[in-house]
């Protein structure tokens, strides 16, 4: 069973939720506990991800925050940490747990965190919003479950005809709106940099930088004398304008634009400069108006952050060279715009503000590379700069040192998406800090465990990295049921030894094509069609006899995608039998 979502996979969090609820409230019924367990599994999703990795922090933040903020509890509040006990231990006794913490240790803390816990969950000012208000109904007689009851509640509310705590309630409110949404959290791979703060190498002979000493200089002379100082289109010589400005560079006084206080030291340090510059410049919406206007998006909020988050998402995910206009289709499927060609305008100037920072190189497409037209890639100023704005907005944006202690799930799920060179330290950082006869077992009891090809063979690789411990591991798990048959093919491949049995390699390859199938249906099903039509039927057979957990799902993206007649009619068959 996966315990760990790193990128926010709503539907298998809810598959692994229902099944961890019920095993738990199958083993405690007298606990009466599955909203409990739900709320834990919810924040834990939201939190990390890591459904089953609980620190001394995890407890304390679950019971002090996440219950008495969300659970309407009316009777018998001990219950909680009853509950909490119980959890702790039942991961432990279902081989999932995963902490840095002692089982022990966590138990006494949330002892410890009781007395803490009860006076947050008597004080209403600690709770959440909707806990108040369904509180307050209850109180009052509301039946919270009879929406009309609740609309004639809010409106006696609003026009003061009932007695309500309206000073708590303000500040539960103006709390929540200083709070960032709750979104499930999403982890990036690790990225390798030389130095600590490469921007300090270029910040001086970056373009802006001279481009800025311009625009302060030559601020009241208006746009189109400063666009021709700087050889720049009107547009960017505005653009610049207000980038100074948001950078604390220039301020109004009446009708023109002058230079502040600050404005001559700052342009005297290029690190400092080049800093304020980047993490301005998620507020050049105005700068920007016409082309995000242009943007038929889901919603007006916040377009310019949520538009470079995806963009610097994308780029420091890739660790090399993207497609510009791959950037900009993924920002545009962020935002929910149907037409991405506005999208990609907006891309196009921001990646030149960018490149003008030596943040990031462009060059063009060469003819085999059609249909795109211009690669973007990070340079190692980026890379630091993206990596401290993602996690500004909230992604976990580790290093391969940070990581070192994590769960095995999470390393081989963040191993999967590096380049090789990351998966190279990350798994040396990894081995090295528990030892490689720990790191091999803890690989071989999570390929026991989690029946999932997207975790099986980065685990696999992993193994590889542990050398003859790993080999030895995987020779205890040679048998086993879940991951048997990709073990022997591994074992095969690594020591020349014939231990791959009848139907292993078939279950292999379906590993293979599941992981494939989930990052790109399209080229899966083409790699199949570039084989003879012969051996595709013969790969549709043995998909069909080979009791894989993702038979049924790679058979349906063969006949639905397929364009041979025949092969995509063997694989409805197949489903259909």
């Amino acid at each position: 069973m996966r315990t760990v979502f790193i990128h926010g996979e709503q539907e298998r969090f809810d598959e692994t939720c229902a099944e961890l609820i019920n095993r738990f409230t199958s083993r405690h019924p007298e606990l009466d506990a599955a909203e409990v367990v739900e709320l834990l599994l919810d924040d834990k999703f939201l939190a990390d991800g890591m459904l089953a990795h609980w620190s001394e922090e995890d407890v304390v933040r679950v019971l002090t925050e996440v219950v008495p903020r969300r659970a309407v509890l009316t009777e018998d509040w001990s219950s909680v940490p009853a509950v909490l006990h119980r959890w702790v231990d039942f991961l432990a006794e279902e081989r999932l747990l995963t902490s840095t913490d002692a089982t022990s240790e966590l138990h006494e803390v949330i002892d410890a965190t009781v007395p803490a816990y009860l006076t947050a969950m008597a004080d209403p000012g600690e709770w959440g919003s909707e806990k108040f208000w369904t509180t307050t109904m209850r109180e009052l007689g509301v039946d919270d479950s009879d929406d009309a009851a609740v609309e004639a509640f809010h409106e006696a509310v609003d026009a003061g005809e009932l007695d309500v705590d309206q000073d708590t309630a303000d500040e539960i409110t103006a709390r929540e709106a200083a709070e960032p949404e709750p979104q499930p959290r999403v982890w990036l791979s690790p990225v390798e940099l030389t130095e600590s703060e490469p921007h300090r190498a270029i910040a001086a002979q970056a373009p802006i930088t001279q481009q800025m000493r311009t625009v302060v200089g030559q601020a009241s002379e208006g746009p189109e004398k400063l666009a021709a100082a700087l050889g720049e289109d009107e547009g960017t010589a505005r653009l610049l304008l207000e980038w100074a400005q948001r950078a604390g560079l220039l301020r109004v006084t009446g009708e023109q634009l002058v230079s502040t206080l600050i404005a001559a030291p700052v342009l005297d340090e290029p690190e400092v400069l080049w800093t304020k510059l980047w993490q301005s410049f998620v507020l050049l919406d105005d700068a920007f108006r016409e082309d995000l206007d242009a943007i038929d998006a889901d919603t007006d909020d916040d377009l310019l952050p949520e538009l470079v988050q995806s963009a610097l998402s994308v780029l420091y995910a890739a660790g090399d060279e993207v497609p510009l206009e791959i950037v900009a289709a993924t920002a545009a499927d962020v935002l929910g715009a149907e037409d991405p060609g506005p999208v990609l305008a907006l891309v196009t100037r921001i990646v030149q503000r960018w490149e003008s920072m030596g943040a990031l190189r462009t060059r063009p497409a060469g003819d085999d590379e059609e249909p795109f037209e211009t690669f973007v890639e990070l340079q190692p100023a980026g890379v630091w700069a993206a990596r401290e704005s993602l996690r500004a907005f909230g992604f976990r944006v580790p290093t391969t040192e940070a990581l070192r202690m994590a769960p095995a799930e999470l390393v081989v799920l963040l191993f999967a998406d590096a380049t090789p060179p990351v998966q190279q330290a990350l798994a040396a950082h990894w081995i090295e800090h528990r030892g490689s006869q720990q790191a091999a077992e803890e690989l071989t009891a999570l390929l026991e465990l989690v029946d999932d090809p997207a975790v099986r063979l980065p685990a696999l690789a992993l193994l590889e990295a542990a050398g003859e411990d790993g080999v030895a591991a995987a020779r205890e798990v040679a048998d086993d049921p879940v991951c048997g048959a990709a073990v022997r093919v591994w074992l095969q491949a690594t020591t020349d030894e014939p231990l791959a049995r009848e139907g292993d390699r078939v279950l292999f390859n379906a590993d293979v094509m599941a992981v494939s199938l989930e990052s790109d249906p399209a080229l899966l099903v083409g790699e199949v069609a570039d084989q003879p039509q012969e051996e595709q039927l013969q790969l549709v057979a043995d998909l069909a006899a080979s009791g894989h957990s993702h038979a049924e799902a790679l058979l349906a993206a063969l006949a639905e995608h397929h364009e041979d007649e025949e092969v995509a009619a063997a694989a409805r068959s197949a489903l259909d039998a």
